[in-house]
């Protein structure tokens, strides 16, 4: 077996709509937990280990995993160049600086920040890799110095949240699957800025879904998690939008990164041949140089 597509991320930039898009595709075997990291932080466990996580591939005509850690990686492209040189990679991206705003919620969900630090602009000063991963040109040459531009496909979390079925055909493409796949999650919205109120309810309903897979009832749980009224009860009886408590980007800093990654912008631009990109960074760029 050999895994032969990869998906790399970047951070916060829509890798679980890509995840579970492939995940109940017929034609494609993909890692179930999403993020092995293999390339990135396991890599020592060797082969043998990163292959048998995958389990039963059957029939599947594409084998792969969706890991957000490897894009800024700086030895991922060599080790997965390595192990298949003809990996197909996927690599999905946002607005640079709405990304960076949705990694310093990340942090702040995860309780690595506190105080002032909750504020954004402290968190840039705090967390250098807000903005070191905001440099996609700075990641992507790293790729495309080791892969050939014809096997790196890029997606927009701006196309996928206004056309979800064409992204979605462009991905099953790119990998040489049937296009006609509908999956269940095509236009689900992932609101990741959420966190929990009550943990103690949270961990009751996990041990309760796990009771139910111990004794067989797996697709049923699954059924229960995927379902509309459970999501809606667990969204407005147990989570808060972390966009409601945290303040949002001041203008002056919105500013201060547009002029700090206009650079990398544009040769992001110039890297995947496009002549704009669909984020108000990029429209601010260029009505400011006009």
């Amino acid at each position: 077996m050999k895994i032969d597509f990869i998906g790399i991320g970047a951070q916060k930039c829509a890798s679980t709509w890509v995840h579970r898009v492939l995940s109940d595709h017929p034609d494609v075997a993909v890692y179930p937990g999403k993020e092995i990291d293999f390339f990135s932080y396991y890599y020592n466990f060797g082969y043998e280990w990163y292959e048998r996580h995958l389990g039963d591939v059957g029939s599947a005509k594409a084998i792969g995993d969706v890991s957000a850690s490897y894009f800024s990686d700086t030895n991922a492209p060599d080790r997965a160049f390595l192990y298949n040189p003809n990996m197909r990679i996927v690599l999905s991206l946002r607005d640079p600086i709405e990304r960076a705003y949705s990694n310093h919620l990340m942090e702040v969900k995860q309780g690595h920040v506190t105080g002032t630090n909750l504020e954004f602009e402290n968190g840039l000063v705090n967390n250098p890799m807000y903005l070191i991963q905001s440099r996609y040109a700075q990641q992507l040459a790293r790729w495309l110095a080791v892969f050939p531009r014809s096997q790196v496909l890029v997606v927009f979390q701006e196309d996928i949240r206004d056309t979800p079925s064409i992204q979605a055909r462009n991905l099953y493409r790119f990998l040489n699957v049937a296009e006609d796949h509908q999956s269940w999650f095509l236009e689900k919205k992932v609101n990741e800025s959420r966190t929990i109120k009550n943990s103690g309810i949270d961990s009751s309903l996990k041990r309760l879904g796990g009771l139910g897979r111990s004794i067989g009832g797996g697709k049923l749980v699954q059924a229960v998690r995927r379902s509309d009224l459970v999501r809606r009860l667990r969204r407005s009886h147990n989570q808060i939008d972390l966009r409601q408590v945290i303040p949002p980007i001041r203008e002056d800093t919105r500013k201060r990164l547009q002029d700090m990654l206009a650079d990398d912008m544009r040769e992001l631009a110039h890297q995947i041949g496009r002549e704009d990109l669909p984020w108000p960074s990029w429209q601010a760029l260029h009505k400011k140089s006009t």
